[in-house]
């Protein structure tokens, strides 16, 4: 049986990073007695795997992780042996069963949802001059190089949350066409990028999401196990 986890990261632990949080729930499903099945050969391990990293120092209300059973437990079991086990920095939401060839967690993400504050009095006007457009060319860089690429086709929802002046936007993520909400920013503040630093930004995930008929969480996908 394979099972998917949502769960938050917030406070002191959005600095560790992601093998920590790797080894964090191994310790976990330990501490909470959840069966979970382990790999054969000279070196076993829990068959366990995350959506992407969440940058260091960020904030998420919506990561996930799939790992697989050796036995059924009921969702609301495994949640109370989970948060009896944690820590008050990782929370965990939801424990569902997912359908068979389902694809796991990392492979599954086609998009995510953040929100950004940053202090732009006119951020709107500049949210519907980005939408407006049909080519927005900025420069992605990387460890390795830099490319130039056209942001819009990846931008999917950009608005302005009217109850505190956020800037909430749905953009392309995962192994194909991996875009940071800082370069949406980037692409936002235009000629005055430069007088923004990125590290000023409070950026947090709310959400991570798959394709079945257009955009769905994958907190959507599977059920829960009574």
């Amino acid at each position: 049986m394979k099972v998917r986890l949502r769960f938050s990261k917030t406070g002191a632990l959005v600095y560790i990073g992601h093998l920590d949080v790797m080894r964090y729930f191994q310790k976990l499903f330990r501490r909470a007695d959840i069966p979970v099945k382990y790999s054969e050969g000279f070196s076993p391990h829990q068959i366990l795997s995350f959506t992407p990293p969440l940058p260091l120092g960020m904030e998420s209300f919506g990561e996930y992780a799939d790992v697989e059973l050796i036995d059924a437990i009921s969702s609301e079991d495994a949640l109370k042996s989970l948060e009896a086990a944690s820590v008050p920095e990782i929370q965990i939401s939801s424990f569902k069963q997912l359908p068979e060839k389902c694809e796991n967690a990392m492979a599954s993400v086609k998009a995510a949802r953040y929100t950004v504050k940053a202090c732009m009095s006119d951020a709107q006007k500049r949210i519907n001059d980005f939408l407006s457009k049909e080519e927005a060319l900025v420069i992605k860089r990387s460890k390795k190089s830099e490319k130039t690429i056209n942001l819009r086709p990846l931008v999917y929802e950009l608005c302005v949350d009217p109850a505190n002046n956020d800037i909430e936007m749905l953009i392309s993520s995962g192994s194909t066409d991996n875009i940071k909400p800082e370069l949406v920013m980037s692409a936002l503040f235009g000629e005055q990028a430069d007088t923004f630093a990125e590290k000023d930004l409070i950026i947090k995930r709310l959400d991570q999401y798959t394709v079945v008929d257009g955009f769905v969480s994958l907190d959507d996908i599977g059920q829960v196990i009574k």
